[in-house]
């Protein structure tokens, strides 16, 4: 507990930050592109509030569930990468009947559960591991782009993924583009190179 709210602090940096890279090299490289809102109103801020209201309670619930109960049980039985590779083939699977759904999608949401699971390493554990699953999903959502396939609108800014769907995820939003993967892939690595440190 003593690390949790410095812990959730880090998770939120280590989930925006990535999500921003994809959303800048999906618009820099895949043609996407962001225009003005003219058909909503409301308040940007007020509705990124309901989304953050929305996606706090089920990342946390999905961080208790794969990382939390999953992995620390089955760590001690099977090895720890083997908890984290299968609790993240799970994860993925949980997604499979989201809107849009594409194969290289269910691949991402994999890969990005090895990067939670590794993350849940972190100083801060399941806090370190929530907070980089909401501020990767938080992001997305708040630049108006899908979140694992899950259109959730926000007023003054509208989101065109544009460009090859392999590329920039198409409709699934940026979690279903080969420039995703990329991003997850080096957050992955980074996460796991920083746990090798604090073991040593």
């Amino acid at each position: 507990m003593r690390l949790g709210v410095p812990g959730f602090g880090l998770g939120l940096a280590l989930g925006a930050l990535p999500a921003l890279v994809a959303i800048a090299l999906a618009v820099g490289v895949g043609g996407a592109e962001f225009t003005p809102d003219t058909h909503s109103g409301g308040s940007y801020l007020g509705a990124v509030l309901q989304l953050l209201a929305l996606l706090a309670p089920a990342a946390l619930l999905e961080e208790v569930i794969f990382r939390g109960v999953g992995q620390v049980v089955l760590a001690p039985a099977i090895g720890r990468l083997q908890a984290i590779l299968f609790c993240a083939a799970i994860f993925s699977l949980a997604h499979v009947m989201n809107p849009n759904t594409t194969s290289l999608g269910m691949l991402n949401i994999a890969l990005a559960g090895i990067w939670l699971g590794v993350v849940f390493y972190l100083p801060g554990g399941i806090w370190t591991a929530w907070g980089a699953h909401l501020g990767w999903n938080l992001t997305l959502a708040a630049l108006d782009t899908a979140v694992s396939g899950l259109a959730l609108d926000v007023p003054r800014i509208d989101y065109h993924p544009a460009g090859p769907t392999w590329l920039t995820g198409g409709s699934f939003g940026p979690e279903g583009g080969l420039l995703a993967t990329a991003v997850i892939g080096l957050g992955t690595v980074g996460a796991w190179r920083w746990t090798r440190k604090e073991t040593v």
